[in-house]
């Protein structure tokens, strides 16, 4: 799957601490990508759990060929919503 250039794209904290990219449109549904951080680790980052989670998908964008194959992307706003 492709996102197109004009996309507008969210990452959004799930109610079962599962962080997802997803087009900000599409309020369910499949997202482009996951990432679960496990309980452990949640508290040990606390506040900084979303950073973390924003850098992750913001190297898997930009050093993968989900945009494709724009290896420079643009990084992520730093928007929670």
């Amino acid at each position: 799957m492709t996102v197109s250039e004009t996309a507008v794209l969210e990452i959004v904290e799930l109610a079962d601490g599962e962080f997802v990219l997803r087009p900000a449109d599409e309020g369910e549904g499949e997202p482009l990508l996951s990432i679960r951080i496990s309980e452990e680790a949640a508290e040990l980052l606390s506040q900084s759990r979303f950073e973390v989670a924003r850098k992750m998908i913001d190297h898997a964008i930009t050093q993968t060929t989900l945009w494709e194959g724009e290896k420079d992307a643009t990084s992520l706003p730093e928007t929670m919503h």
